[in-house]
């Protein structure tokens, strides 16, 4: 029961802060891959594998002791969701680093501008909804209600916004990717494509957070 302390929203805060430290190692190690700089590449995948790893001591540490907390000001099957949820963003980000270690990759030049503005796109939703869930526990202090709570519903419609234009720009790039299919080898088509497909399920991902929130607000 230390990691809860006192209050059972830091750990769920703490794995999102982790969550959200994967989610900006995204950029630079897929950059390593196009730049070719293995010793970056693994550098960075080491970092990413040791976060999702700490993010899942503490997904399984709330596990084993929401169930006993005494009370709850919330249901816990709420808390449990939005750490599921949570816990896509270092798995899905985990997928992408494994998929580049597949194959060695090329991906041309025209692509590179496309790629990295999907990977801002997805970024900036992710990093709203790990900033959506620092408010989580004063949300909970003022009973979902008042002014904290209009606070997180703009962020959420914020998160919503955003990611349409992360769906937008991911259809962008994938567009870009098979218009230059002749240019690079099948098979680097189809891993990139699924690259492409894994980053769109980050800004999913952050929405259905936001979305969730908003339905504990509502209740």
């Amino acid at each position: 029961m230390a990691l809860f302390g006192r209050s059972p929203f830091k750990p769920i805060q703490a794995h999102m802060e982790k969550s959200r430290a994967c989610v900006e190692r995204i950029k630079p190690i897929i950059n390593s891959v196009i730049d070719n700089e293995p010793a970056e590449f693994d550098r960075l995948f080491k970092e990413i594998s040791d976060l999702e790893s700490e993010a899942d001591i503490i997904k399984n540490d709330i596990r084993s002791h929401l169930p006993k907390s005494i009370f709850l000001p919330i249901d816990r099957r709420d808390l449990l969701e939005i750490l599921d949820i949570q816990e896509e963003l270092p798995d899905t980000i985990q997928d992408i680093a494994i998929l580049l270690t597949l194959r060695p990759l090329k991906l041309p030049a025209d692509m590179k501008e496309p790629l990295n503005n999907l990977i801002d796109e997805v970024t900036k939703v992710c990093g709203q909804a790990a900033d959506m869930i620092q408010e989580f526990d004063e949300l909970v202090e003022t009973s979902f209600g008042g002014q904290e709570a209009k606070k997180v519903l703009a962020m959420i419609e914020q998160i919503n916004a955003d990611e349409t234009v992360a769906d937008g720009t991911e259809r962008a790039a994938a567009k870009k990717l098979f218009d230059l299919e002749k240019e690079i080898e099948v098979l680097d088509v189809i891993m990139w494509s699924r690259v492409i497909n894994k980053l769109g399920d980050l800004a999913d991902s952050a929405e259905r957070m936001a979305n969730r929130l908003r339905l504990m607000i509502a209740k």
